[in-house]
């Protein structure tokens, strides 16, 4: 609905979104203007979501959204107040990422240029890829550890042998710390030939960084658990 009403395909976009008049915004609030155009709506970006304008505005996206769902018989009707509460977060959402990418003073006082701009948010975006990366790999080390702590205990159990305590300990260990737990891995090198990994632990990781590893050598070494990668 938002990117039908602001025409925006990515969120991305909304950056260069053109916000409302402020003379408009301010005869709504203010004196007797008419308020938004429900066949052209604008938010007042400057404002939250709780101002009179954007307040009106999100009004009639709700009121809007109702009608598609009863034109287009939708097999689910929602009730207002979550319809309200869903529109308002987004509009938080892509006021902050519109708010974000506007000019802001630099460390010498002056105001950003474009190319400022755009260089700040290009860092900004890839601080955030970064961390999504190492969020992706906490979890798929958390994923392989498990298993592999799983099939472990399962044959030492089977077999009665005298370490099967210690490799339950560890697994009960890591189902606790969760994906959180794990340590990440944090990229200083890369480029088109050779990408270089630092492991990147948790201080409190230190007293069982042995124990960690030799679950992740048991993956390397067992192939019941894990295909080599590609196969």
């Amino acid at each position: 609905l938002f990117q039908e009403k602001f025409n925006f395909t990515h969120d991305m976009d909304f950056i260069v979104y053109e916000p409302a008049d402020k003379d408009e915004v301010h005869a709504y609030e203010y004196e007797d203007g008419p308020g938004p155009n429900p066949e052209h709506l604008q938010f007042d970006l400057a404002k939250n979501s709780k101002s009179p304008w954007n307040s009106m505005v999100l009004g009639i996206l709700c009121q809007q959204l109702k009608d598609q769902c009863t034109t287009e018989q939708w097999p689910m009707q929602w009730p207002d107040t979550y319809i309200r509460q869903l529109l308002t977060e987004w509009y938080k959402r892509l006021r902050t990422m519109w708010r974000n990418a506007q000019p802001k003073l630099t460390e010498k006082g002056t105001v950003e240029t474009p190319a400022e701009t755009k260089a700040r948010l290009v860092a900004e975006r890839q601080v955030v890829l970064k961390q999504c990366h190492q969020t992706t790999h906490c979890r798929s080390r958390y994923a392989w550890r498990v298993a592999v702590l799983d099939h472990i205990v399962k044959l030492k159990t089977e077999g009665n042998e005298d370490d099967a305590g210690a490799w339950k300990w560890l697994q009960r260990l890591v189902k606790t710390l969760r994906e959180h737990g794990m340590s990440s891995d944090e990229s200083d090198i890369g480029n088109d030939v050779e990408e270089v990994l630092c492991v990147k632990n948790m201080g409190w990781c230190h007293s069982i960084a042995r124990e960690l590893d030799l679950v992740d050598l048991q993956r390397l070494v067992d192939t019941d658990i894990f295909a080599p990668q590609g196969s």
